[in-house]
């Protein structure tokens, strides 16, 4: 299977990291889902300008977008679809669109999916330890889409010994293992749906 979904926690904001994928977007249309990246959030500040830099860096045309059932085709014309962070509760009723995941599905047999930070963390399977433990809303049994087999916990802070300790205490309590991934980690991975 080929390695064609890339992860990350805020990598793009990273130089370092930011070069690193100037290959893979050179010559690309890109579509940028903002459903989670709403005015109040932190990562709408973060990504304002990511359509220029996208640009900036090689991409053929960037399209910045909300994903309703009524544009969602859109999915069908693009080489990337890259899903951005921010609000949970936004994303996971894009995530949990039937349309939405059968258009993700159909893209990864050709193309390339970059999801960050919490759009990340929801392609999982089961996201009920990330829902319960890290974004309050207790007694959630969610699902992601199923495309990866990670768990992943973002902006990990490395020599944190309290967060350390937290981590642990989840992968203990939902019987997982946790992908630890700092704001300057990204990598690839396959998409585990046949």
């Amino acid at each position: 299977m080929p390695f064609n979904i890339l992860v990350g926690s805020n990598f793009f904001v990273n130089q370092k990291v930011d070069r690193s994928i100037i290959p893979i977007i050179q010559d690309k249309d890109i579509i940028l889902v903002g459903n989670g990246n709403t005015l109040s959030t932190k990562s709408f500040r973060i990504h304002e300008n990511l359509v220029e830099k996208l640009e900036a860096s090689g991409a053929k045309k960037v399209i910045y977008t909300e994903l309703t059932p009524r544009n969602m085709s859109i999915l069908k014309r693009t080489d990337i679809i890259y899903i951005m962070g921010g609000d949970i509760r936004e994303l996971l009723e894009l995530y949990q669109n039937v349309l939405f995941k059968n258009l993700i599905e159909k893209h990864l047999k050709k193309g390339i999916l970059i999801a960050e930070m919490e759009a990340a963390v929801l392609l999982t399977d089961d996201i009920s330890w990330y829902l319960n433990e890290c974004c309050n809303l207790p007694d959630k049994d969610e699902k992601g889409l199923g495309l990866i087999q990670e768990k992943l916990y973002i902006h990990y802070k490395q020599n944190d010994l309290e967060l350390e300790e937290f981590l642990e205490g989840i992968e203990e309590k939902y019987h997982i293992e946790l992908k630890r991934m700092s704001d300057d980690d990204c990598y690839f991975t396959t998409n585990i749906v046949k």
